[in-house]
């Protein structure tokens, strides 16, 4: 048996960023000799795998009262909890007695550091990305507990491009927020446009969630669908010609560590709306598909995560791309597409930040023990 840090993992039910980071995290830590557990609902789990866990316990319907007991009655089989970015579910691993550390993959973002962050016993693990490390280091209550880690991604073999299949990456897509009808209305709207827009010769893989997969089965000719491990996504990217994908972090991150030339679609909540804007901006972007393009105003408000009837107007009035709007500005976003910009963020923020955050994790855990 080993002799390292037993860790119970968890992931953010919000699109695929956080619950790609755990995996991520998880085949890091074992590398490390960490005994895994993990401990999430929902879509999380369509990337969670044993081994590296030897543990998956699903909350997916268990009550906030429920989901404490579970815990406390976990908090004796490890040694801490690793989150990724479900801050209410930090708290209350707190309030069962676990240590805790948690993985923040926005906190450019945040106008407030979270409650469970503010607990001096916390370690807390940023991803960088524009502004990060001048945030954490104006946050005086993080000093001796913030570690600001690289992107988590490694540079493989670069983008090869020889290709006939297009990669369209959604990601989770789903959260807690919003209607589950609008989101299947907007992954089709998104990959119907697509599909109408590159050469028929090019067929068309979907990379996103399971519940997603199966609404959209093979019902758009020429267009596969399915969720696959990071691993499988980073293989698809090196050999798409190009690939169009939702600007989460993760997914941009993921374009950057292979060089594939990335279209950025719509966004679907303020965060990714600020990320897209924020790798335009700098250079970042090799084309991005906004709703002002489509002629649609879409307003995210102040980042308040409530997703309720945000899209509905504009998915409505798109009707499904009847007048093929959308897969004519996929057109336009080909003629006038880079060469794979995204992977200067990486010579900006660095790579291999799942590696060091491990390691920060497997520190500070058996310091703890000490």
């Amino acid at each position: 048996m080993s002799d390292g840090p037993r860790i119970l993992l968890n992931a953010e039910a919000f699109g695929f960023g956080p619950a790609a980071a755990s995996a991520l995290l998880a085949e890091e830590l074992a590398a490390c000799g960490a005994e895994l557990g993990y401990i999430g609902g929902g879509h999380t789990l369509d990337l969670q795998h044993r081994p590296p866990y030897t543990a998956v316990h699903d909350i997916t319907d268990l009550s906030e009262p429920a989901r404490l007991e579970r815990l406390r009655g976990l908090a004796g089989e490890y040694d801490a909890l690793l989150t990724s970015m479900d801050f209410a579910l930090g708290l209350t691993a707190r309030q069962a007695g676990f240590r805790v550390a948690v993985y923040d993959a926005l906190a450019w973002f945040w106008p407030w550091v979270w409650p469970v962050v503010r607990d001096e016993s916390v370690l807390y693990l940023a991803q960088d990305f524009f502004g990060v490390r001048e945030r954490v280091a104006g946050e005086r209550e993080l000093a001796g507990r913030a570690v600001v880690v690289p992107p988590l991604v490694e540079p493989g073999a670069g983008w090869a491009g020889g290709g006939r299949q297009v990669v369209v990456n959604l990601g989770g897509l789903c959260n807690p927020f919003w209607d589950a009808g609008e989101v299947q209305a907007y992954a089709r709207f998104v990959v119907e446009g697509v599909r109408g827009g590159v050469p028929a010769e090019y067929s068309v893989a979907v990379v996103t969630s399971e519940g997603i997969a199966r609404e959209l089965g093979d019902s758009v000719s020429g267009v596969t669908v399915g969720t696959y491990r990071r691993a499988e996504v980073l293989d698809l990217l090196r050999d798409a010609p190009y690939t169009f994908m939702t600007p989460g972090l993760g997914n941009i991150y993921d374009a950057a560590a292979v060089g594939v030339p990335a279209v950025l679609l719509p966004a679907t909540n303020t965060t990714q709306a600020r990320q897209a804007e924020a790798v335009a901006a700098n250079g970042y972007c090799d084309g991005h598909i906004d709703w002002a393009d489509l002629g649609q105003t879409v307003d995210f408000g102040n980042g308040a995560p409530d997703m309720e009837g945000v899209l509905t107007s504009a998915l409505s009035e798109l009707d499904g791309d009847s007048d093929g709007r959308f897969a004519h500005r996929v057109k336009e976003s080909l003629t006038a597409m880079g060469t794979g910009r995204a992977a200067g963020l990486l010579t900006r923020f660095g790579a291999g930040g799942a590696r060091a955050a491990a390691a920060a994790v497997v520190e500070w855990a058996r310091a703890g023990d000490a």
